[in-house]
């Protein structure tokens, strides 16, 4: 026996008002249309489930033990319906982020600020680490965004999809103090100073070796530090000199200066995703956020 769940909403809505007219004005549908719901439920089950009375219907016994069974199913549908739409709504639903600690934050805190006015009721979790593992992790399904560098050197994934943001640009800073107390006539000068990088196998890291080799610079280093908050705190104490993200000395533009800026011609900086028909609704109104963002 095959009966329209349809049927058993509409049965049970009937049970709560007991009557077919404010039935009908509860669900938004004519009288007639729920008279024939009842009917064909009936006709299907074959047996009355309700009986008229003066002021509308009541359950029959049969009808009785019906409700009885098919109560609490139907509430579970509805609670079931009303959370999928919350979702859909974007009233409900959460973002997990990955990404550089130094990268994730310049790179995605104004897009993801202005979502979060948006939609203040999706949860955003955020976490920083090495990107090939932080990429494993999206790949199973725990994590929704990275950000990364994206080189041609990157792993290929079959369920991911990459959207370029912008050109990958790095610089080479010190506080405004240091270079007032070691003046520094031109960039190769700079390699004779307490240098500050990234440690490896950051892709920061790889781009300053890289940038060295192919200039025929030997790249000699005192201090390597894993997270980006130290390296400028390293910085503007006139530790010595930094190499980072341009984006991520934003904040501290107005205590350093830059004494060059390299631009990483076959690096962009870039979002990586699950494919489309595998993220969540929340996940998919961000990366368009993001892409506004940075359009």
């Amino acid at each position: 026996m095959n009966i329209d769940l349809e049927l058993y909403r509409i049965f049970c809505e009937v049970v709560k008002h007991k009557n077919i007219s404010k039935t009908a004005e509860s669900m938004y549908i004519s009288q007639s249309a729920i008279t024939q719901s009842i009917q064909k439920l009936e006709k299907t089950l074959g047996g009355k489930v309700f009986y008229r009375n003066k002021t509308g219907v009541e359950l029959t016994e049969e009808g009785k033990n019906l409700y009885e069974y098919i109560k609490n199913s139907i509430e579970t549908m509805n609670n079931a319906e009303n959370i999928f739409s919350k979702y859909i709504n974007l009233d409900k639903g959460s973002v997990r982020i990955g990404g550089g600690n130094s990268l994730l934050p310049a790179l995605l805190l104004e897009p993801l600020l202005a979502f979060i006015k948006k939609y203040p009721h999706i949860n955003v979790s955020i976490s920083s680490g090495i990107i090939d593992i932080l990429m494993q992790q999206l790949v199973n399904g725990e994590l929704d965004i990275v950000t990364l560098n994206l080189t041609n050197k990157n792993k290929k994934y079959s369920n991911v999809e990459y959207t370029t943001l912008k050109n990958s640009n790095f610089s080479f800073f010190a506080s405004k103090q240091y270079i007032k107390e070691h003046p520094i006539k031109n960039f190769e000068e700079v390699f004779s100073h307490p240098l500050i990088l990234p440690k490896s196998p950051s892709s920061k890291k790889k781009m300053v070796e890289e940038y060295c080799a192919k200039e025929n610079i030997p790249l000699v280093y005192q201090y390597e530090v894993s997270n980006s908050s130290l390296m400028k705190k390293l910085v503007l104490n006139d530790i010595g000199i930094g190499f980072t993200n341009t984006e991520n000395i934003k904040d501290i533009g107005d205590d350093i200066e830059v004494i060059k800026q390299i631009e990483a011609k076959d690096s962009k900086l870039a979002i990586a995703t699950l494919k489309k028909n595998m993220c969540n609704k929340a996940t998919l109104e961000f990366v368009n956020e993001i892409k506004q963002y940075y359009k």
